[in-house]
Order: C-alpha cells, then sequence, then structure tokens
C-alpha cells in the first residue's frame, strides 16, 4: 500500500538502496538516466521542498545528478544545504578523522575485498562484495574507533559500517530543514532503506509526517513500504504526474 500523494508534502529522499540499487563498491553504482528529470519535476511539483538525505557528499550528488541540484544532507547530516541555490555548510572536521583513517587504512589491508570509503568528515567501512569477514571487520573497527576515546559513533548499515561525529544524524538535518523555508509548515515524508535512515523516520513522525521503508529491512517505524529503488522511482514518477495534474511528468 502506497501513501496516497498531498500537495504540501516535503519529500526527503535517501539515494542508495532507495532512489539507486545497491553495489558492491560505492562507485558502481548506476544512475538511470531519467532520474535526474524525475528529481527535478519533483521539485517544480512540491515548490522546491525536496532534499536528498544521505550519507554521500553534496558534491557527489551534485555531480551525479546533474543538471538536477536540490537541498541536501550529506555525510550522514555533517554538511547541509537548506535550499537547491544555496550554498553547502560544512561543519569543522572532527578531531578524531585523520588518526582513525590512517589506522583503518593500515588495518583493513587483512581482509582484501573491504574498502574504507573516505568522505571529508566522515569515513564508511564496505564489505558487501566480501560479507564472509564482517564480523572480524565489525570487531577491528570498533576496537580501533573504541581505542580512541573520541566522540564517534559507529552504525552498522547493509554491509557497511558508517563511522561519523556522534550527535549528528539524518534526523537533526530533517529537523533543520523543517525550521526553513520552503520545507516549514509541510507535511514531510522521509524514504529510507538502511539503519542510517532510521533517524530521519523518527524526526518526520514526530513532525507528524509519513515514514516510507524501501526493501526488505525490518522496521516497526514505517507507514508504508515499496520493494525496491525501482518501485520508488515508478511511485515518484507518478505522485509527479498526480501533483501536476499530467501524464507527461511522469515521464
Amino acid at each position: 500500500m502506497r501513501p496516497a500523494p498531498r500537495s504540501d508534502w516535503a519529500l526527503f529522499l535517501d539515494i542508495d538502496g532507495t532512489l539507486i540499487e545497491h553495489a558492491d563498491h560505492p562507485e558502481g553504482i548506476t544512475i538511470p538516466e531519467d532520474l535526474p528529470t524525475l528529481l527535478m519535476r519533483l521539485q517544480t511539483a512540491f515548490d522546491g521542498a525536496v532534499a536528498l538525505v544521505s550519507g554521500r557528499t553534496i558534491e557527489w550528488m551534485d555531480r551525479r545528478f546533474a543538471p538536477a541540484r536540490l537541498a541536501a544532507a550529506g555525510q550522514h547530516g555533517a554538511e547541509l544545504r537548506l535550499k537547491s541555490d544555496g550554498k553547502a555548510v560544512p561543519l569543522a572536521i572532527p578531531p578524531w578523522r585523520k588518526r582513525l583513517e590512517t589506522e583503518l587504512d593500515a588495518a583493513l589491508k587483512a581482509w582484501p575485498g573491504v574498502y574504507l570509503e573516505h568522505k571529508p568528515l566522515s569515513l564508511a567501512v564496505h564489505y558487501r562484495a566480501v560479507p564472509q569477514f564482517e564480523d572480524d571487520v565489525k570487531l577491528k573497527v570498533g576496537a580501533i574507533a573504541n581505542g580512541l576515546q573520541s566522540d564517534i559513533e559507529l552504525l552498522a548499515g547493509r554491509s557497511v559500517i558508517e563511522i561519523r561525529q556522534a550527535g549528528l544524524t539524518k534526523g537533526t538535518a530533517v529537523k533543520r530543514f523543517l525550521e526553513t523555508a520552503p520545507f516549514a509548515g509541510r507535511l514531510p515524508v522521509f524514504l529510507g532503506d538502511d539503519v542510517t535512515d532510521e533517524d530521519g523516520f523518527g524526526a518526520v513522525k514526530a513532525a507528524g509526517g509519513l515514514a516510507v521503508a524501501v526493501g526488505p529491512r525490518p522496521t516497526d517505524q514505517a507507514d508504508f513500504r515499496l520493494d525496491t529503488p525501482g518501485e520508488v522511482r515508478f511511485w515518484l514518477a507518478s505522485v509527479v504526474a498526480e501533483s501536476l495534474g499530467t501524464t507527461e511528468a511522469a515521464r
């Protein structure tokens, strides 16, 4: 069952596993040709109240979804662009970042196929290509992070461990958006597939909005569920068509 679209929605969209299919390597993903156009049509349908909320960087979003440019939260809320035509505002580089990066680079060489994604304000350890190493990798990453005795938060997602500054989440990003035009006063709707999206779900539900889970991962917060990113894109196209009142908008 899908939610019936309303013209007063504010849409918050995760990327990997939600708008696009996962890949073994973060840069191995495929962007459907019509997705940038769909995102721009969503902006029109909801008067700009559409934001990408992802572990990806905002620079990556702009580059891979061009010519679409949306309001965005990158690196799990560590950088924000509250309006599509605004500037991305990053937080300062956390003090633990360089040392943790160095230690992880050395330790993870023990497991070929494990990939450390270097983001400006966070790190992500991917093991989708070698799931047999999951337990060992989690133990090692946890031991290194705990040894730094710093303000670090580890979040285990789907074949990835996100390492970020504690206190910054997709939920804190959503709350900032909801305080700012064009999102303020609208009904928030968050689409996401992974444990990192639970904070986003919680933020929109606290504001009276809707949580839409994507894929099979269990969650108690979802009001609705879509099975795959392909179904998400199809549904969003139908939302655009209904909101703009024309079947052309769904193409």
